[in-house]
């Protein structure tokens, strides 16, 4: 049991069902970082009880367990974010023109390193070596 305000607020949490949502939301989202599937969308989706989890941890609790793991997923989950964070760099442009979510999908072509394209797996890159140079050319 968790001592003090932070027990009573997991045990509030518990008496109305939150409690259990949150385990089986934290349960799908580990699966689609593991399967490495909507990444990006799930370490924001996921920030919200990380932090919940820090300040409750670190500052409510505040016992020698709590203070190793909350600090430890805040830490992970930013570590995460920042490394997948290249792909949230269109929203520090300071203009932009407008893009309908459809056509967001147009962003997969970008170039990565090596002058892969992002977004378009390696068969397919061999499989049609004219068409993907030619795609390098326009976006260059």
């Amino acid at each position: 049991m968790i001592p003090g305000l932070a027990g009573q607020y997991v045990a509030g949490a518990d008496a109305i069902g939150m409690y259990h949502w949150v385990k089986y939301m934290e349960a799908v989202y580990g699966a689609l970082l593991l399967m490495n599937r909507f990444v990006f969308l799930t370490l924001i989706l996921e920030m919200p009880t990380t932090v919940t989890i820090f300040w409750l941890n670190t500052f409510i609790s505040a016992t020698p367990r709590q203070l190793f793991s909350g600090p430890q997923e805040l830490l992970m989950n930013g570590i995460l974010l920042l490394a997948y964070s290249g792909y949230m760099a269109v929203c520090f442009r300071p203009t932009l023109n407008p893009m309908w979510l459809w056509d967001g999908w147009k962003g997969f072509s970008l170039k990565g390193k090596g002058g892969s394209l992002v977004g378009v797996p390696a068969a397919e890159q061999q499989q049609n070596v004219p068409a993907f140079e030619q795609r390098k050319k326009e976006l260059a």
